[in-house]
């Protein structure tokens, strides 16, 4: 197979195409069964191919598997003073993080103060993962069918209608609870173990629940794919915005008007609070649009 026709097959794959996900055999009986209506391949280039391909991923796995022993078995012994670790930067967090921080909670202060740029680039890669998976997996009029369309309203109705109504009522209980938890891990984070990720993976559950027991049709009656665009970009946004002023004000001596609080108090810790609400609506988005793209295509 040249390289232009490795190309095509790709995008064939992305944009719907079967014939990847066939086997030799089976493309061979579909082309006896019926005439061929796009590009085909030679079968002995595609054998070769998938031949190839596995290789290739078997080596792949064995050398990461390889390289990872390695670097394990390299580590210090755990707890042992001499170790790197103990040194001067886990020393600063602790003396003087509730101080530089306002944050009672020290795990927080420091992902989301010192560190503040990893936890930013952690949300960056949630954004992005999101967008690959909509970019692949999303209906659209090259791999979506009109039989796919009625197989899926047949799905959503049984979904609305066949669920058990204890499982309802148990959903219906569950659910305010998940979401007052959800959130309330998210605003604590600062003065207690949780935070922005813990707490919207509670809320993106929550979404998933009540989507599997109601049909998606339920949730999108309140959160659609315009509102689920709208609040991953402004979150990120947000999130940059107060990472860059955050940044520039201590970099360059300026005064920051960003109060600290009273650590322990609810309102406390300055930047904390805000950026882990913001992830948290990141993660929740992320989550259940993973589910949402995976099951149906679509949000």
């Amino acid at each position: 197979m040249s390289t232009s026709n490795r190309f095509k097959a790709f995008f064939d794959w992305v944009d719907g195409e079967e014939w990847c996900a066939k086997t030799p055999d089976e493309v061979i009986a579909r082309q006896k069964k019926a005439p061929v209506r796009r590009p085909t391949y030679e079968l002995d280039s595609y054998r070769r191919f998938r031949r190839l391909n596995q290789a290739v991923g078997a080596l792949f796995c064995i050398t990461l598997a390889v390289v990872l022993t390695l670097v394990v078995v390299s580590f210090p012994p755990f707890g042992d003073p001499a170790n790197p670790a103990n040194n001067e930067v886990p020393a600063r967090y602790i003396e003087r993080g509730i101080e530089e921080t306002g944050s009672a909670n020290l795990v927080g202060g420091m992902i989301l103060s010192y560190r503040v740029f990893d936890t930013f680039g952690e949300s960056s890669v949630l954004f992005l993962a999101a967008t690959c998976v909509t970019m692949l997996l999303r209906r659209d009029r090259n791999n979506t069918t009109s039989r796919d369309l009625r197989e899926l309203r047949s799905d959503d109705r049984a979904d609305r209608k066949d669920k058990d109504i204890v499982l309802r009522t148990v959903v219906l209980l569950l659910l305010p609870v998940s979401v007052m938890v959800g959130f309330y891990v998210m605003l604590f984070g600062h003065l207690s173990p949780g935070g922005g990720f813990s707490g919207g993976s509670i809320l993106g559950g929550g979404l998933i629940l009540y989507s599997r027991t109601f049909g998606s049709g339920s949730v999108r009656k309140f959160f659609n794919e315009h509102l689920y665009h709208l609040v991953k970009v402004v979150c990120l946004m947000c999130y940059g915005l107060i990472l860059v002023y955050y940044v520039f004000t201590g970099s360059n001596g300026l005064d920051n008007h960003i109060w600290l609080g009273i650590p322990g108090n609810i309102i406390s810790s300055g930047i904390i609070m805000p950026i882990n609400v913001l992830v948290g609506f990141e993660v929740a988005c992320t989550i259940y649009a993973f589910y949402a793209l995976f099951s149906e295509g679509e949000m």
